[in-house]
């Protein structure tokens, strides 16, 4: 999954992003800091899961009806085990490697609750709780999960209201499923900075407290 982020966004894409923050921080005093990652977590057990669901068919079949052409005998547990071994290795490393096959054996509890962790981590892990007025805000993007997480810190979150924010990531959602990520995730990023500078109007002596865009595996 590592080069699930250079699919999605170019280096142009990622100008593109760093620009709308800019914008964005021309309206407010607030942060806007986006982070895009490949993924939440490695979900290790879902690749176990789908390799034993592949192999275990076909390793029954070929001992059944393949292990007798060469004279060994079809209930030969043995033989089973070694085609076993091999399918549930072939078939773990390809699906590690198959976004599709990955995201079709993730469990969505699971799914919510990693991503969830993660974008809290990501959230203190760089210091966007520490910005002077408590108006930080992380969009934090789970490539391979299809999941945002928008956190804002202490003072915006009790003064917007979380239907704003609920909105917010429905936007990037529908973006990413339209294969317009980039334009989705700049859009929200300008609706943000709109509502925030209601609240944090722009500052003659404002400070850039905070990265403009994070990109990277959070693994």
């Amino acid at each position: 999954m590592k080069d699930l982020i250079a699919r999605i966004i170019s280096q142009s894409d990622a100008q593109c992003i760093i620009d709308a923050v800019k914008q964005a921080e021309k309206k407010t005093s607030a942060e806007i800091v986006p982070m895009i990652v490949n993924a939440s977590y490695t979900y290790p057990l879902a690749k176990v899961y789908a390799a034993a669901l592949f192999s275990l068919p076909i390793a029954i079949a070929l001992t059944y009806y393949i292990a007798p052409l060469f004279y060994f005998h079809k209930d030969n547990l043995w033989i089973f085990i070694v085609f076993f071994s091999i399918l549930f290795i072939i078939f773990k490393v390809t699906i590690a490697h198959s976004i599709t096959l990955t995201r079709f054996f993730l469990s969505p509890r699971q799914v919510d609750a990693e991503v969830r962790e993660a974008a809290i981590t990501a959230f203190y892990k760089n210091g966007l709780y520490k910005t002077a007025d408590k108006n930080g805000v992380l969009i934090y993007i789970s490539l391979l999960e299809k999941k945002v997480w928008i956190l804002a810190d202490e003072d915006a979150h009790k003064k917007i209201e979380p239907e704003f924010w609920d909105n917010c990531v429905k936007m990037i959602i529908a973006g990413i499923k339209q294969k317009q990520f980039v334009p989705a995730l700049c859009a929200t990023i300008d609706t943000i900075a709109v509502r925030l500078s209601k609240e944090y109007p722009y500052k003659a002596d404002d400070v850039d407290e905070l990265k403009n865009i994070i990109i990277g595996d959070n693994q």
